[in-house]
């Protein structure tokens, strides 16, 4: 756990116990090693939080009533008053983001009782910023509420809890304030360390994190008329739209094999929040694959939250989409992938890659 107090002199070794050299600015936040450009919207003097009458682990437990909360934070309204913003979630947090509505709790702590108005998320800013918080923390073992639970009481007063990541480790970016200093901790989520690749039979069982299964019907023989691998269409569409994090064949609306591969506009190291989602989709079977490209906006909250969390998982996992594609053609040889989607399995970050071998029958890989 990183735990640097800002204000103080600089000690000679910023080396944290995740190996991470940090600088002098990391002794007011994560400094190099940060994973999106958010930060702390609280003016210039902190000592504006001793007028909440609630703590940051008593709003928690406030909004949790609503659901599993996913992000907390006091910050400057627009009128430059002290509020207090927690984002819980309408199903429990081990449901993908897909399938969740995110929502966002906001009032006045330095009134008691703490009375917040809850707005639904329906913009692309926060519906793949909460996305990404979603996964973050189905990547950890510990709750938004245990990590603010491990920040010591001298460390002053909690005052912003965002899921962030950290070498590959996904965890809670916790800031704290004492008098008109601040400290920054980066609370390591638990998370696994496993990294392998798991031949699980046909499918991902009991363990599967999310609802989704390939849409091709029970006659596989259909991917026999592709005329490219998806190894090198990633190759190729890569080449042309930048890195790629979902791939899969499928049957259309018109009946027909499909081939669909998204790509993100500005590059796998930018956070979800910031960057642009795409759909490249075309007809494998003919001689040159020639997709055509979409974007993903709002009203389109069903693929900007899935392409979120696929995103964030491809940043947890450390290596990309078409090393996972490789690595399943040389498990099954000869085989032929046709699905391959990043997932999570026991806190681990890693893709789910359907592959049709030679004997006919479809394999399910988890490589991590």
């Amino acid at each position: 756990m990183l735990a640097v107090a800002a204000g103080c002199a600089a000690p000679t070794d910023h080396t944290t116990s995740d190996g991470v050299d940090s600088t002098a600015d990391e002794l007011r936040g994560p400094g190099a090693a940060a994973t999106d450009a958010r930060s702390p919207e609280m003016g210039n003097d902190l000592r504006v939080l001793k007028t909440s009458k609630i703590t940051m682990a008593q709003g928690i437990a406030e909004a949790a009533k609503l659901g599993p909360v996913i992000e907390a934070k006091f910050e400057l309204n627009d009128d430059k008053e002290l509020s207090l913003s927690l984002y819980p979630t309408s199903q429990p947090i081990t449901v993908d983001a897909q399938r969740q509505e995110f929502k966002e709790l906001a009032g006045d702590p330095t009134k008691a009782p703490f009375k917040g108005n809850v707005e639904v998320f329906a913009d692309q800013e926060h519906l793949t910023r909460s996305a990404r918080d979603l996964t973050l923390l189905q990547l950890s073992t510990k709750s938004l509420a245990q990590a603010v639970a491990e920040v010591p009481a001298s460390a002053g007063f909690v005052f912003w809890a965002i899921p962030t990541m950290r070498a590959g480790r996904a965890g809670v970016g916790v800031y704290s304030a004492q008098g008109k200093a601040q400290q920054y901790r980066f609370i390591d989520g638990g998370g696994s360390h496993a990294h392998a690749l798991l031949h699980l039979g046909t499918g991902p069982g009991a363990k599967a994190t999310d609802q989704r299964v390939p849409e091709l019907g029970t006659n596989l023989s259909v991917l026999k008329t592709a005329k490219i691998e998806m190894s090198a269409a990633l190759a190729e569409a890569e080449e042309h739209h930048g890195a790629t994090i979902e791939a899969k064949y499928e049957i259309g609306d018109d009946g027909k094999l499909s081939l669909s591969i998204y790509p993100v506009g500005k590059g796998i190291a930018t956070d979800s929040e910031r960057n642009t989602f795409f759909e490249l989709a075309g007809d494998p079977t003919k001689t040159y694959f020639a997709p055509s490209k979409t974007e993903f906006k709002v009203p389109d909250a069903e693929h900007l939250t899935r392409s979120s969390r696929d995103l964030t998982l491809v940043q947890a996992a450390g290596f990309s989409l078409r090393s996972a594609v490789t690595s399943a053609e040389h498990a099954i040889p000869g085989g032929f992938v046709y699905w391959a989607i990043p997932t999570i399995r026991d806190t681990r970050a890693g893709y789910g890659v359907y592959v049709l071998g030679t004997d006919g029958k479809s394999h399910y890989l988890f490589i991590s």
